[in-house]
């Protein structure tokens, strides 16, 4: 008995494909039918009914017939297109949430006209390579007038920050904020202010960070167990920070280096604010505690300094 074959209108019935559909698939070369009768009807065979259901089911997944072609043609690994098709799905699934993200996030804004809304979205629309370029220009604008070390400034520049694959309004209001700032003349002298101060007198960067993460952290603790900065662990605290920032600054660790490391951490201004976005970009709260710790520890280094004179 021969192979079962079957007409295209059976075939249109046991698959649930429209004739037409079929017929355009065998035009393409998708489905060319098994064999044709003398008078030139077509008829399919049970591999061209499984051929045709994967045709279905990948046309279902947004694959392209050109892809389609390419893999029944080289009896390509299916895998490799799902894979393929699955991460093109997502990067629009992304695009378009982030565009949701937008203008949920344009439509908070309190002043919206043409033009705010213009500006608002060219911002938002920064991707993360372009952000990458934002902070390396504002780094080596910053950074010009400063004898700066050179891994320090890349170091700092490769830290850009990154959009979130998802971002809420929050992330897009802070990213467009932050976008604004690295192109903000008066953000830049200001920056550039603070790096001078440092660069100038600096011994050891990377042990002035730290003394600096050190400090946090035990100022952090404290904080939380309520020690008071001028009880004797608080000052003690103080002393170690004050003591180990000082010798990375090649400075004396008195009142006038205390005065310097509480301008450095001073609260307000285009630095705090630069922080405050920073930590909503990485979904984290409001820098408040931060504040504290540091208030918290200069009080301590104050007090250290006071005991030495």
């Amino acid at each position: 008995m021969g192979a079962k074959t079957y007409t295209i209108g059976e075939l249109a019935r046991l698959s649930g494909q429209p004739v037409r559909r079929i017929r355009f698939y065998s035009d393409k070369g998708l489905l060319p039918p098994a064999v044709r009768t003398d008078s030139n009807y077509r008829l399919y065979s049970e591999d061209d009914l499984a051929r045709l259901d994967l045709i279905g089911a990948l046309r279902e997944a947004g694959i392209g017939l050109d892809a389609i072609g390419r893999l029944l043609r080289t009896r390509g690994d299916v895998r490799d297109v799902l894979v393929t098709r699955l991460a093109i799905l997502d990067a629009e699934i992304a695009a378009k949430q982030r565009a949701a993200s937008v203008l949920r996030a344009t439509l908070a804004l309190p002043h919206l006209d043409v033009d705010t809304m213009r500006r608002y979205w060219k911002m938002s629309r920064v991707n993360n390579e372009q952000m990458k370029a934002l902070v390396a220009a504002f780094m080596e604008r910053v950074t010009s007038g400063a004898p700066v070390d050179d891994t320090w400034r890349s170091r700092t520049a490769a830290a850009a920050p990154t959009l979130p694959e998802h971002p809420t309004p929050t992330q897009i209001e802070a990213w467009t904020e932050l976008a604004g700032m690295l192109q903000d003349p008066n953000v830049m002298r200001e920056f550039e202010a603070g790096v001078s101060a440092f660069w100038e007198g600096a011994l050891d960067a990377d042990a002035y960070r730290a003394a600096a993460v050190s400090g946090y952290r035990t100022a952090v603790d404290a904080v939380v167990r309520g020690v008071a900065p001028t009880a004797p662990e608080g000052v003690a605290a103080g002393r170690a920070w004050l003591d180990a920032s000082a010798r990375a600054m090649g400075r004396v660790p008195d009142g006038a280096f205390v005065q310097w490391l509480q301008d450095q951490y001073a609260t307000g201004g285009a630095r705090a604010r630069f922080q405050e976005l920073l930590a909503a970009l990485k979904g984290e709260s409001p820098a408040a505690d931060e504040t504290r710790a540091w208030r918290w520890l200069i009080e301590a280094a104050h007090a250290a300094a006071l005991q030495r004179q």
